[in-house]
């Protein structure tokens, strides 16, 4: 990988995997544990046809500006061929650069806001009320039999509008594989938070996580991570 231009500038990604992207993500808050319903996850077998694969993830960058980014705006953006990407968003296009798998972003109908204090306390308040944001209508999920699952750690937890997604939608019979970039909290259990969600679906229990604070590594911990799933 070439040497980055900036603490956060990276490598160039095909054409293909840029415009698929649509917008990032933003790690928040400090790490503390919730209490929603844990399933169980399993070891499994991925099945290597790519039309049958799609990448779907949550990522909320607090800025879309290059430079001149504040600490916070820095840890929750990536900049790639002049775009600033979400962390989850740019570990999302190399997933899918390396498996030819198509992408789609969980989208809100009601925006966060970007500003730093207001998302933490609106994700706050999400995940002490249950909430089960309103999310926009995503590609029909029966095409596919693989699903990597990508988003920031929320208040320990996976953000509440996968919820709405896991729950609102038909996943039996899907294998999914999370993937999670985070502020320091590692995984914090979200496989089995989205295991206990995500009814009649297969949860791999061979993960992906990426420190917000190593993500110039992310190509090759996404290349190692395909090779020990049979990708």
């Amino acid at each position: 990988m070439p040497a980055p231009a900036a603490r956060r500038s990276f490598i160039t990604l095909s054409s293909a995997a840029v415009l698929a992207a649509v917008s990032g993500c933003s790690l928040l808050g400090r790490e503390e544990k919730s209490e929603t319903p844990r399933g169980q996850t399993t070891q499994v077998t991925v099945a290597t046809d790519s039309a049958r694969m799609i990448v779907v993830y949550f990522s909320l960058p607090e800025t879309d500006k290059t430079t001149g980014l504040s600490e916070e705006e820095e840890n929750s953006v990536i900049v790639v061929d002049g775009k600033a990407l979400g962390n989850t968003q740019y570990v999302a296009q190399l997933i899918a650069q390396d498996t030819g798998a198509q992408t789609a972003r969980i989208e809100t109908v009601e925006a966060y806001p970007l500003e730093h204090q207001q998302l933490i306390d609106k994700a706050q308040k999400e995940q002490d009320d249950k909430a089960r944001p309103q999310i926009q209508k995503l590609p029909d999920m029966s095409a596919y039999n693989t699903i990597f699952l990508g988003y920031p750690i929320w208040w320990s937890d996976i953000p509440m509008p996968l919820y709405t997604f896991l729950e609102q939608t038909d996943l039996k019979g899907k294998t999914i594989i999370p993937f999670s970039t985070h502020g320091g909290s590692g995984l914090a259990d979200t496989p089995q938070a989205i295991a206990g969600a995500a009814q009649g679906a297969t949860v791999s229990d061979h993960a992906l996580s990426i420190s917000r604070d190593q993500m110039e590594g992310a190509p090759a911990a996404v290349t190692s991570w395909m090779s020990e799933l049979g990708l």
